[in-house]
């Protein structure tokens, strides 16, 4: 079977995860046979963004603890490019033997759904393992735009939003977004890893949707303001922050 991550979830080959499975239902004997697979052997962690950001950072820590208790070497491989697709094309195409695992973005659902161009992968076939986190998404804006509210938002003439890719989930929330509340959005796409903190510090766009712990410590630095989140309920730090919840038939917010 083929090998892969998704959004905030890791994965890897069958091997491992026979092994998730093992420890979960039967039994302590064959669960230490298969984890000892792995001792002395390098594993391949394909991050399909570039350093520095949500998904990198997770591939990092994750990688310390499974070194631990796998007893392997695992190597982080960034591989950019086109909202996550080249990075996830990377992992599909590898050697099932079970030391190839990574992560990218959850959009890829849409990409596929729509076929988008690029895609040589086909995610019914992946074997997933676990998912790192589950966290809210935020809409934050650079400290220096004028918009102090979402309602700023909504009637401004047009806004500059940043986002990895075509395709990505920051892209298709920022489509969602702009559809269901008639905000003139201008999508810029191609930011990775930090690139869309220094372009909001550089003027180049004004925002971006993205996950909270991502863009907590440069909003608490002063240099952005969150107007919006998106989960299933507020986060304890932004109480005060207009939630909305993508819905399955339609859009649900709240304030």
């Amino acid at each position: 079977m083929r090998r892969s991550g998704f959004g905030k979830i890791f994965a890897a080959g069958a091997f491992l995860a026979s092994l998730v499975v093992t420890i979960l239902g039967s039994g302590i004997a064959r669960a230490a046979s298969e984890v000892d697979f792995f001792k002395g052997k390098t594993i391949t962690y394909i991050v399909a963004t570039k350093p520095g950001g949500g998904y990198d950072t997770n591939a990092r820590l994750i990688s310390k603890h499974m070194e631990k208790y796998l007893g392997a070497t695992i190597v982080i491989k960034n591989v950019p490019g086109a909202g996550h697709i080249i990075g996830a094309n990377q992992i599909y195409a590898a050697k099932p033997d079970g030391l190839t695992f990574g992560t990218f973005n959850t959009g890829l659902i849409y990409a596929q759904l729509v076929n988008q161009p690029g895609i040589k992968f086909d995610l019914r076939k992946f074997t997933w393992i676990g998912k790192a986190s589950s966290e809210a998404r935020v809409l934050v804006v650079s400290a220096k735009s004028p918009y102090r509210t979402f309602d700023d938002l909504k009637k401004t003439k047009e806004v500059k939003l940043g986002s990895s890719g075509v395709g990505s989930a920051a892209y298709n929330e920022t489509l969602m977004i702009s559809r269901a509340f008639g905000i003139n959005i201008n999508i810029i796409a191609g930011y990775s890893g930090r690139e869309d903190e220094l372009a909001m510090r550089r003027g180049e766009i004004e925002g971006t949707i993205a996950s909270y712990s991502s863009f907590e410590r440069f909003v608490k630095e002063g240099e952005g303001r969150i107007l919006l989140q998106i989960a299933a309920k507020k986060h304890p730090d932004l109480r005060n922050v207009p939630l909305i919840l993508f819905l399955r038939r339609g859009m649900g917010s709240s304030t």
